[in-house]
């Protein structure tokens, strides 16, 4: 069976659930892969590429955050995972940090926490 992969796509028309933020959840970052696709721009301003695979940190992650967030591609700022969107009955408990599950489009992935 094919590994399922998932890609951080544009959520366009879509809002977090009333009251749910990321916080400091920078999960998404590090375990999704971000693929460089026409329509999904991965680019900085200045031309700088942030296309990375599943489970390689983002270059642009730093120990606050988002490093260039204010300028972040397209692919990120339209980003939401399944809890945020209160979509496939994630329940405000089960925030990716606490549950480590990230919900994609219907697709939960599940992860182990690295000490």
């Amino acid at each position: 069976m094919g590994e399922t992969r998932l890609n951080r796509r544009t959520t366009k028309g879509a809002s977090a659930k009333s009251g749910r933020s990321c916080g400091i959840c920078t999960l998404c970052c590090i375990h999704l892969d971000i693929e460089s696709e026409p329509g999904y721009s991965t680019l900085l301003s200045d031309g700088t590429d942030i296309a990375k695979p599943k489970g390689q940190k983002c270059r642009f992650l730093g120990p606050k955050g988002c490093t260039v967030y204010d300028v972040r591609p397209l692919v990120c700022r339209e980003f939401a995972c399944d809890w945020l969107l209160g979509d496939k009955n994630f329940k405000e408990s089960d925030h990716p940090l606490e549950s480590r599950i990230i919900g994609v489009r219907g697709v939960n992935w599940h992860f182990e926490v690295k000490v």
